[in-house]
Parts: C-alpha cells; structure tokens; sequence
C-alpha cells in the first residue's frame, strides 16, 4: 500500500497537484502506522498488485469539537481514510467507494465520514458526486480539509 501511495504522490508531482506530496505524508503515516493499522484496510488488486485502498475506522479525531468527540447520533459511523488509487486505475476509487457503502450497510453502519483537502476543487467534485456533504473544517499539522459525510440508506 505505500508503494500505492508513493505512485500517487509521484503522480501529484507531475501534474502538480498539491496534497500529500506537500504535507510531509509519509513523516505523519510511516510504515509503523500502516502496520499497526493494516485490519482497518480494504484493498483491491489487479493482476497481484494493489490498485486501490482505502481505511475504515469507527472514531476519528478530526471530527471532534474543542476536544469533545461529536460522535454519530444517527447510528454507527465509518470515517475514511487514505483512498488511495494507482493512477492508471481508472474508476476503481469510485467502484471502492460503491464497496465501503455496501460493506458499510451489511454492518448495519449508517453514516460515512472523511475528509479532503482545502482547495481541491476535483476532489470537492468527486466526493459531492459520489454524495458527500461539506459539513466543517479540520487541521491536522499541514493538513486542512474539509470534512464531508454520507448517510445511508438500507433501502
């Protein structure tokens, strides 16, 4: 996963997108954090080699207000991570997506929560495509985002 991630950000540095490859990503997720975490990873290969991954957690820090945790008053909630695509990949981050919401729902969890980077304008596209509602901001050292949510429906 982070041979993904490091195929990403050399894309980001080619067409010059500013996110991971400008936020030190590798010095706040070293591979101690990607082996402590790798349960909460969901993946998909082609041809033996990981084209997409994503992380799914049940808290998350960003989502806390003045150090209180506001939770999910509509049920258990998945707060995403790291949705990470090979480049060449087309499509297969959208079809993860479609995944985490069925995986989300057969675990009876109602609502999905992330976050994407402030002034990603195809990234503020693509998660409002795919359903996501801007509903804050979040700091994390370099990073600020803005985060999003989706809730579900079992029908």
């Amino acid at each position: 996963m982070m041979a993904l991630v490091q195929r990403r950000i050399d894309w980001m540095n080619v067409v010059g997108l500013h996110q991971w490859n400008e936020t030190d990503y590798f010095g706040r997720y070293p591979r101690s954090y990607w082996e402590k975490n790798i349960a909460c990873f969901l993946v998909g290969e082609e041809e033996d080699r990981v084209v997409v991954a994503i992380a799914l957690y049940t808290e998350d820090v960003r989502w806390t207000r003045d150090g209180i945790y506001t939770g999910n008053l509509r049920g258990a909630a998945f707060y995403l991570h790291h949705l990470v695509t090979d480049p060449v990949c087309k499509g297969c981050g959208k079809q993860m997506m479609l995944y985490v919401e069925q995986y989300a729902i057969e675990h009876h969890v109602s609502l999905l929560r992330l976050d994407s980077a402030v002034g990603n304008l195809a990234l503020e596209r693509y998660y409002t495509d795919l359903g996501y509602t801007a509903c804050g901001t979040c700091h994390d050292q370099l990073y600020h985002g803005v985060l999003r949510e989706k809730l579900l429906s079992a029908g």
